[in-house]
């Protein structure tokens, strides 16, 4: 009898170990997820001229809109980004917005043609990701460009 309490209570604890979920992300870990995506597609290549003007869950259902279409629209730097992912209305995900922050003035100096430019990311404007929640995989992007 004492047998059979210790093997259902060690099958009970074996259960529940398996049926743990993945932790989610953090908002920090989410926040460098989207700017590891968006690094090869800037410029400047500096975390410190984007800034994350939000950062939230969501679900599906409320955000897929903003992802319709192509993911890049009139961006030609970078390679050619992927394809966004099949966004499921029940999931939860993290949204992120990123923007360049403005360009600050330089300080009086004279002018050096090796000098970087003052403007730290000419060409895109704002940039939006999905991430998911557990996995951490960029699910969807959407990238805008100036176009000239």
């Amino acid at each position: 009898m004492i047998q059979f309490r210790i093997l259902t209570a060690c099958l009970i604890l074996a259960l529940a170990a398996c049926s743990v979920t993945a932790p989610a992300l953090t908002e920090a870990q989410a926040a460098a997820l989207a700017w590891q995506a968006l690094d090869g597609r800037t410029s400047s290549h500096s975390r410190s001229n984007w800034e994350v003007l939000e950062l939230r869950r969501v679900t599906g259902q409320e955000i897929a809109a903003t992802f319709e279409g192509k993911p890049d629209p009139g961006c030609a730097l970078g390679p050619a980004a992927p394809a966004n992912g099949a966004i499921a209305s029940q999931d939860t995900y993290w949204y992120i917005y990123l923007a360049p922050r403005p360009a600050t003035p330089q300080p009086a100096t004279p002018l050096s043609s090796t000098a970087p430019p003052t403007v730290p990311e000419p060409f895109m404007y704002q940039a939006h990701f999905l991430i998911n929640l557990t996995t951490g995989e960029v699910v969807a992007r959407k990238l805008y460009c100036v176009i000239y």
